[in-house]
């Protein structure tokens, strides 16, 4: 029996400022009972929450369990709701106000694989009303008596936002740019896992990871985590990749930099993947 885990945040944060999240997903299976591993990764669109919200709302895969915790895996929920079986559509409610700048994951679960996804989201502060201040004064002589009345308006608001490009899951092909004749290709699947090869030329000389189990970490909507263990493998290996458009991403380092890296028997070079 082959098990493959797949797990994606959100992002997309996100932690999320000021937008809808879609960026930032984070995605963890359970491995099935069947003879072939499959991966159901629930699919989970947040919009975006602010400090004087009543309700959390959205939509995700129909009939997903809908969680909202102050922290990642907290086993005490801050609020619950399942997702219509017809739309997708959701709404949490929640009894108290959510502290603006904090963050809340929000969890989609597959009730019958037990497959989970979860978005990171950004509690953006309430929006500010226009207020409004009057100041009288009076100025008097001998003859006339006047009255002028100066009216000041201040207007608050803050908005911030967050690159995001609607990424959900890695889930696809991606074809790397050519360094030093050589070139890549990623495959992340829901039931085949992450698999990576390495071409030269053209040619395929080498598989650099294949049926590797794999899970999403997003530490914003547009900077990824991805922890992946090949097949037969007892140890876990991190990479990290940086959006730049929904269909393309550069590898980078824990601190979201760009760093060379190597690939196989290739030196070590900038890779930059689109999605084909």
């Amino acid at each position: 029996m082959k098990k493959f885990m797949v797990a994606l945040t959100g992002l997309v944060t996100l932690a999320t400022v000021g937008a809808t999240v879609p960026a930032a997903p984070v995605t963890a299976n359970a491995a099935t009972k069947t003879t072939k591993s499959t991966y159901v990764s629930p699919s989970l669109k947040v919009n975006a929450i602010y400090s004087n919200a009543k309700k959390i709302t959205g939509t995700a895969t129909k009939g997903a369990k809908i969680e909202v915790k102050s922290t990642k895996n907290a086993k005490k929920n801050i609020a619950s709701a399942t997702a219509s079986s017809k739309t997708g559509k959701y709404t949490v409610k929640l009894s108290k106000s959510l502290k603006a700048n904090s963050n809340v994951y929000v969890y989609a679960t597959n009730t019958k694989t037990k497959a989970y996804f979860y978005r990171i989201i950004r509690v953006q502060a309430a929006a500010t009303k226009a207020t409004t201040k009057k100041t009288t004064t009076k100025s008097t002589t001998k003859k006339t008596t006047t009255k002028k009345t100066a009216t000041k308006k201040t207007t608050t608001s803050s908005t911030k936002k967050v690159t995001s490009y609607g990424i959900k899951t890695p889930t696809g092909t991606w074809k790397s740019n050519t360094a030093n004749k050589y070139s890549q290709v990623w495959v992340f699947s829901q039931k085949t896992g992450l698999n990576q090869y390495l071409y030269k030329n053209g040619k395929k000389v080498k598989t650099l990871v294949s049926y590797a189990k794999y899970s999403v970490d997003a530490k914003t909507p547009t900077f990824w985590k991805i922890t992946y263990t090949p097949k037969g493998a007892k140890k876990s290996s991190t990479l990290y990749m940086r959006f730049t458009s929904a269909k393309k991403f550069k590898v980078v380092n824990s601190k979201n930099q760009v760093v060379k890296t190597k690939a196989g028997v290739a030196p070590a070079a900038n890779w930059t993947f689109s999605k084909n």
